[in-house]
């Protein structure tokens, strides 16, 4: 996988549809075999979506957003309650995606510096032009797909209560749980903690 892919991760899947992640991460557990993954998803519909091709496009984002992380994640996200579930989901996507844990570390700490009262698309812009940058693969995205990945960043940030919501971004203030500080710890993700405490 080229740098600039793996600097962006899987971040247009969409938002971080907890409740989908809660049940994915139950399923990895029992590390099912490709078979078992498919009939799970699209036979059964444990997603409990509209089509096959929705269930699988989910549950395939969700995974490569939790791909990697050990059984003890899974395990809390996967029986945690919703608010720390989310936290959870929001580390395991910033691991995924260290572009989104950049803008957090980056922009959202320096507009919480400046006391600022929400983030605007401004700010996704410049930081995105700054990016490529370094990672000049990333001018190649196309217009369309860089606005959705703005869209979808946006989106993650609210999810995770960041800011209140996509159209106004006002900047909320979230505290990391200790279960969750103390396994990013174990983990040795000092730099996630830092990305999710602006």
């Amino acid at each position: 996988m080229s740098d600039h892919k793996r600097y962006l991760g899987d971040l247009i899947g969409g938002s971080l549809m907890i409740r989908e992640s809660q049940i994915i991460a139950d399923l990895l557990l029992k590390n099912p075999t490709p078979d078992e993954w498919n009939e799970a998803i699209a036979v059964d519909n444990i997603l409990q979506k509209p089509s096959a091709a929705s269930a699988k496009r989910n549950a395939s984002t969700v995974r490569k957003r939790l791909d990697g992380l050990n059984d003890e994640f899974l395990q809390k996200l996967a029986y945690s309650g919703a608010e720390e579930a989310t936290q959870l989901m929001f580390a395991a996507t910033l691991i995924n995606s260290p572009l989104l844990a950049d803008f957090m570390r980056i922009v959202v700490t320096d507009a919480k510096r400046m006391y600022r009262e929400s983030l605007n698309v401004d700010d996704w812009a410049h930081f995105w032009e700054e990016r490529t940058r370094l990672y000049p693969a990333l001018a190649d995205i196309s217009e369309a797909s860089t606005y959705k990945i703005a869209q979808v960043a946006f989106k993650v940030i609210a999810d995770a209560g960041y800011i209140d919501s996509t159209k106004n971004k006002k900047l909320m203030n979230v505290y990391v749980s200790p279960d969750v500080r103390e396994l990013l710890s174990d983990m040795q993700r000092d730099d996630i903690l830092r990305a999710m405490e602006p």
